[in-house]
């Protein structure tokens, strides 16, 4: 829920999200993806949080997203981020 993405004329992407407060959250995963690619080709679990720093990852060449991920492995779909304020 409410996931942004920062990283305008910087080497790192910033992601962020609201942390639910399902008591069967395991964590979170971030996903990137090429412009160009029409799959999910990467993800790195960040635990529970409420952000992930992507270093020398830049924002114009690449989609992000965020899914949650329940104790039981279940996860939700991606969730692609709006602009941050």
């Amino acid at each position: 829920e409410s996931v942004t993405v920062a990283g305008a004329v910087r080497p790192s992407t910033t992601v962020r999200w609201t942390l639910a407060g399902d008591r069967d959250l395991a964590g979170y995963k971030v996903y990137w993806r090429r412009t160009t690619s029409p799959t999910w080709d990467h993800w790195r679990w960040v635990g529970r949080t409420d952000h992930a720093t992507l270093t020398d990852m830049v924002i114009d060449n690449h989609f992000f997203g965020v899914a949650a991920v329940a104790t039981n492995g279940d996860e939700s779909p991606v969730a692609f981020p709006m602009p941050a304020r």
